[in-house]
């Protein structure tokens, strides 16, 4: 085994993936091995205030080493080549942020800085190279991956909802659900709106400005959350609504199209063409008004994500060989 983990994670953000990241690392931990964050900016503080309790100690550079592995996520593929001697996992936590983001950082190049920028801060595309591993978070990142050149086999690893959304959970048949239906307004709001006005009998509450505690407290009161956006990934408030009893009704765009990675009932996942207001409006009628027999219909997949945090204990497990 290498000594020495380094997962590699933008400082002070908040978001699904940099949690993965602090949650991989937790538990590397937990399990008895090395794992540091490497945070790519020299910031002041650079641990998120919600990732404190993960308790992963970390660094600002790293030497390379044939005994280090480097976490990389997607975004952040051109870091491979600053290691050329170290073990590298690229871990794919969505699919469409690789391409974007390297697109972004080669428009930023003008002729003179690609003339001199070192070797080290390349792009990468699937060049060959034995030392990089690949894993994948969803269904639709590995049949992109199978489609690849890879030195290596690709194996599976995905994040879990965080604890809180576990801390004095009702039983199933006990939540306090209220006539609630709770959205994202950063994801599918133009398709949302006009369901809004057409239903004006429900309280309709935006998922932000609020704490971690608020958004659990609010899921739980909740019957429907509604998600006509794009899943780059496995999304978190999907899955942390299904935890807190919460039915969904979403689009099919990106990952929300394959059953391995939303893995609740087939109706209840429109294509666009399917988001016509009479239809909606039926099936959130029907979800809000049949909740309690409704709610057994997304079983299965509760129960797949209520164990994803022991899944990724042992998919680490079969990763790393001590």
């Amino acid at each position: 085994m290498a000594q020495n983990i380094y997962i590699i994670c933008p400082p002070k953000k908040a978001t699904g993936g940099p949690e993965a990241l602090h949650q991989l690392g937790y538990i590397l931990n937990s399990l008895g091995y090395n794992a540091k964050m490497l945070y790519t900016k020299n910031k002041k503080n650079p641990v998120h205030p919600f990732y404190k309790n993960y308790n992963v100690p970390y660094v600002r550079k790293v030497k390379d080493s044939p005994d280090n592995v480097m976490i990389i996520p997607e975004s952040m593929t051109n870091l491979i080549a600053k290691y050329p001697l170290a073990e590298k996992k690229v871990w794919w936590l969505s699919l469409d942020f690789y391409e974007v983001l390297m697109n972004s950082r080669e428009k930023k190049k003008n002729w003179i800085r690609k003339l001199i920028v070192p070797f080290k801060h390349t792009e990468y595309r699937f060049e060959p190279n034995k030392t990089v591993t690949h894993w994948y978070q969803s269904q639709r990142t590995k049949e992109f991956l199978l489609n690849k050149t890879l030195d290596n086999e690709i194996a599976y690893l995905c994040d879990y909802v965080t604890e809180l959304f576990f801390e004095n959970l009702p039983e199933l048949g006990h939540f306090q659900k209220e006539n609630i239906i709770t959205y994202n307004p950063k994801k599918g709001l133009d398709k949302i709106e006009k369901y809004m006005s057409l239903l004006p009998e429900y309280r309709w509450i935006p998922l932000t400005g609020m704490s971690r505690e608020e958004m659990r407290d609010t899921l739980r009161k909740t019957k429907l959350h509604l998600d006509f956006g794009y899943f780059p990934g496995r999304d978190k408030i999907p899955r942390e609504a299904l935890i807190s009893g919460v039915c969904l009704l979403t689009g099919r765009d990106g990952t929300s199209e394959f059953k391995e990675d939303l893995g609740i009932p087939e109706r209840y996942k429109l294509h666009n063409h399917e988001m016509q207001p009479e239809k909606v409006v039926t099936l959130i009628n029907h979800l809000m008004n049949n909740y309690d027999e409704v709610f057994e219909e997304f079983l299965d997949f509760r129960s797949f994500v209520m164990n994803e945090k022991q899944n990724m204990i042992d998919s680490v497990k079969k990763l790393f060989i001590k």
